[in-house]
């Protein structure tokens, strides 16, 4: 009972850190254009330097599973900053995702995957607005990704496709994606 006791306060404490790292970040971030993916393909605010290191994996990190928290970069084809989010892979196949963009144009995002071979693929949904707040339309992410660095790192591709409120593609945007894990210590 003890030992439980124990393991929740940790589990509470290692939360709060994570969500407080999350909203610092957050604090740092310029506005987009629509959804929780940025559009304007210009400079994006990333953390300081020594934020990303400190967040880094831990030993105990749950290796070989995507499961878990990342740090993620995507990139364009044309190799343009597009993103970059916190995710959160779930072990019961969902996936949330909040990116450094304004919350008013969409900065939460959710998704599926599942492992296929070597590979982890999701899908990904959202929905974007302007900066008046209103509705653009819904956005998927569909990426292929393969798990590197003893699990504490990911790479692949992604296709970002955004769309008006009748369904008709309005931007396209292909490019790679890398992320870091986040760990506790």
């Amino acid at each position: 009972m003890i030992a439980r006791k124990a393991n929740t306060t940790r589990t509470i404490k290692h939360t709060i850190l994570i969500v407080l790292a999350i909203l610092s970040f957050m604090s740092l971030t310029t506005a987009a254009n629509a959804s929780c993916f940025d559009h304007a393909r210009g400079a994006i605010a990333t953390a300081p330097s020594g934020l990303i290191a400190k967040l880094a994996a831990s030993p105990t990190a749950a290796h070989g599973t995507i499961v878990g928290l990342w740090d993620v970069i995507y990139t364009t084809s044309d190799n343009q900053p597009f993103q970059e989010s916190y995710d959160m892979w779930h072990r019961d196949g969902t996936e949330l995702e909040t990116a450094n963009v304004n919350p008013i144009v969409g900065n939460v995002c959710i998704g599926v995957w599942e492992k296929v071979g070597s590979e982890i693929h999701l899908h990904h949904v959202g929905w974007g607005f302007d900066t008046a707040g209103d509705l653009v339309g819904a956005f998927t992410v569909d990426d292929v990704i393969v798990l590197g660095d003893h699990g504490n790192s990911y790479s692949g591709s992604f296709d970002f496709k955004q769309y008006d409120t009748n369904g008709k593609l309005l931007q396209e945007v292909t490019g790679t994606v890398s992320a870091t894990r986040i760990g506790v210590n």
